[in-house]
């Protein structure tokens, strides 16, 4: 993994003088993001001891300056500056990340640098996935990816690929003032949650049947159904809604329950998702 990145002599000086005063040989500068993808993105410096730095860390060398960058972060950091600003006599770094609020583009295909936990779909059956296994994203939606490896389709976890150096599309929700749980932002969280073979978030599927909040609990219930009562991944589906739900300003706690009745259909989907499919 490269990255394009540029440090100006001054900003160079500058930050091997205060690497000098912190008194750890080896010590060295770590960059990452937070909330890389979205509009409250942060390019970050860090101090970074020896030995501290991520083994998947992309390396880069300015002079004797050598600077970590966090292999998740590359892809929003690619063709930043470091440059140093000077006013009253206090000098300050600056940071141009001209990436940093884009959502990255996944590639097609790529060999998985360490074992994954995978789900088997539609089966739902945990497998896992080896360490070089070449593998191609069929889906890339709300955080977690479909791939597809040797002819069968696996899902993995939000958690797995940030683990692989990905980045997930997830939306970060702004507190709302009046410290209540938003109606509108939980509708928009279950919209980043998608069936494993069908790019249509659960939302547009018209698999939602209800959502009651309780402010005073901070609790929020969903009812949710399937697409087919013998989806073996309805588990991991329903699963997906209350994690993305827990991650709304003020929502401590939560619960998803799938039902049956009455039965999904076609009916149910949004027209958007109708469009999306080539029902209409």
């Amino acid at each position: 993994m490269n990255i394009n990145a540029e440090v100006t002599p001054e900003a160079r000086d500058f930050l091997m003088s205060l690497l000098a005063k912190q008194a750890v040989p080896g010590m060295t500068v770590r960059v990452y993001i937070e909330n890389g993808g979205t509009q409250k993105a942060e390019t970050c410096l860090a101090f970074c001891p020896p030995g501290e730095e991520s083994a998947k860390d992309v390396r880069k060398e300015f002079g004797d300056l050598i600077l970590y960058f966090d292999a998740a972060s590359v892809p929003y950091l690619q063709d930043m500056q470091i440059g140093l600003d000077e006013e009253d006599g206090l000098q300050t770094p600056t940071i141009k990340a001209p990436n940093s609020k884009k959502l990255a583009k996944q590639p097609k295909t790529f060999v998985l640098s360490e074992d994954c936990p995978a789900l088997k779909v539609p089966s739902g059956e945990s497998v896992t996935l080896t360490q070089g296994a070449s593998v191609l994203i069929t889906q890339a939606l709300g955080g977690s990816f479909t791939v597809n490896h040797q002819g069968n389709l696996y899902r993995l976890s939000p958690e797995v690929t940030r683990k692989l150096g990905f980045q997930s599309d997830a939306i970060v929700f702004e507190p709302p003032e009046d410290g209540q749980i938003s109606d509108q932002q939980c509708w928009d969280a279950m919209r980043l949650v998608y069936d494993p073979e069908i790019p249509v978030n659960v939302v547009g599927l018209g698999l939602i049947y209800k959502l009651d909040i309780d402010q005073d609990k901070h609790f929020v219930f969903v009812e949710m159904t399937l697409t087919s009562a013998g989806c073996g991944m309805g588990a991991i589906i329903a699963g997906d809604v209350k994690d993305k739900l827990l991650q709304v300003p003020n929502v401590k706690d939560g619960k998803v329950d799938v039902v049956f009745d009455p039965p999904w259909s076609y009916d149910n989907l949004e027209e958007e998702a109708r469009l999306e499919l080539g029902l209409i």
